[in-house]
């Protein structure tokens, strides 16, 4: 009776195809690999993450997802061209884990569950400029939704859709050309500096880059005599 149990549960197992894990268990390692690129451990195996999208319209095809409780590890590219997700559903999706130039991702997409809509996106994560500069730091924000703040241009000009920033900390890249949402828009570097930068890292053409999803994820920061500005010192030039 014990062996046809144990056979039951095999076949089971086995009809099911694809098993439940969390984002982190597929994006967290310390192994670096024979190029760097921290290859994940689940790499070929197929199996079920569910997240939040946090971003569409990926130039290579896709999306990516995150845990509802936003962090190191918990973000993840799904290429699929297929299935049209939006920012806000929480779904979850079957397929195999895969390394894209580098950057782990769910692809061979063999089933997408929308399971609930408009939910709010997970709070993100608010990094240093020298934390995306780092490579060793920076993999484990790789997919992650993330935030830079009070950072500034640390050369004149973009350089291909690029801007080099900083907070003092070291220069990361920010990319414009990521996501289809904003790819070809022209000026969008405009400021000498931002009060906040989000989007979502990507790693691409071997270096990080915080890849802006919407033109909106630029803030530049408030000169400051409007920061300042008061009624009261208005009123006064008045009288």
């Amino acid at each position: 009776m014990r062996k046809i149990l144990i056979t039951l549960i095999l076949l089971t197992s086995l009809s099911i195809g694809a098993w439940a894990i969390s984002i982190y268990d597929v994006q967290f390692t310390s192994f670096s690999g024979s190029d760097g690129t921290y290859p994940s451990r689940y790499a070929g195996k197929n199996l079920s993450l569910e997240g939040i999208v946090t971003a569409t319209n990926y130039r290579n095809g896709g999306y990516f997802i995150s845990e509802a409780l936003n962090g190191p590890w918990r973000g993840i590219l799904i290429l699929d061209r297929e299935n049209r997700v939006q920012t806000g559903d929480r779904v979850k999706v079957n397929g195999t884990v895969s390394e894209l130039y580098g950057m782990t991702c769910l692809q061979d997409i063999s089933q997408t569950r929308i399971l609930t809509s408009n939910n709010p996106l997970p709070q993100p994560m608010v990094l240093t400029s020298g934390q995306l500069s780092r490579p060793d730091e920076a993999e484990a924000y790789e997919g992650v939704f993330v935030r830079l703040l009070n950072v500034t241009p640390s050369s004149g000009k973009s350089l291909r859709n690029k801007l080099q920033v900083t907070d003092g900390s070291g220069a990361c890249v920010v990319a414009s050309d990521m996501f289809s949402t904003v790819s070809g828009q022209k000026s969008l570097f405009t400021a000498t500096q931002y009060a906040s930068i989000s989007g979502v890292v990507v790693f691409s053409y071997s270096e990080f880059a915080l890849g802006l999803v919407s033109s909106a994820d630029l803030i530049p920061q408030q000169p400051k005599f409007i920061q300042n500005r008061s009624w009261g010192k208005i009123k006064s030039i008045y009288k």
